[in-house]
């Protein structure tokens, strides 16, 4: 079964910012996908992250 669950460092990878960036994108955009803890480890789901870059690159257009 695949797991949803990414780290903030794989976040980083996918929309292809810092790790300090998506730190920055938590703090100052609302619609960014919030955070969980899983185990002590914060973790984004990553059809969220995926859904929320889609509506920035639309948003674009």
């Amino acid at each position: 079964m695949h797991s949803d669950n990414i780290l903030k460092k794989q976040v980083a990878r996918i929309i292809n910012i810092s790790l300090s960036g998506v730190d920055r994108k938590r703090r100052d955009d609302n619609t960014f996908p919030r955070p969980y803890k899983i185990g002590g480890k914060l973790m984004f789901s990553e059809k969220e992250v995926r859904a929320w870059l889609e509506s920035q690159k639309a948003a674009r257009l």
